[in-house]
């Protein structure tokens, strides 16, 4: 009976740790840690080539851009394209 509360907690403990993770991030906005913690199959050099195309083109206006950026495919933007939010940035 231990083992069944043990291995239930372990399970709660792990789709919390989901859970956060999973939450919208605007890549107009976001700094190259938020992005690697809330976008999926993005590590930190993925986070940064996607920051540095930003600071050097402008605001994403579209998801698709994200294609561009070097190490961005097709299937890692389809695993992340409900996590991304474009907003602008007021001036």
């Amino acid at each position: 009976m231990r083992i069944g509360k043990t291995l239930l907690l372990c399970l709660a403990l792990c789709l919390g740790a989901v859970s956060i993770q999973a939450q919208p991030i605007n890549i107009n906005q976001a700094n190259v840690e938020e992005i690697a913690e809330n976008l999926q199959q993005i590590g930190m050099v993925k986070a940064q080539a996607i920051v540095d195309y930003r600071e050097e083109h402008g605001e994403y206006q579209g998801i698709e851009q994200l294609l561009q950026v070097r190490g961005i495919g097709v299937s890692t933007l389809e695993l992340n394209k409900d996590l991304i939010v474009l907003e602008t940035i007021a001036e």
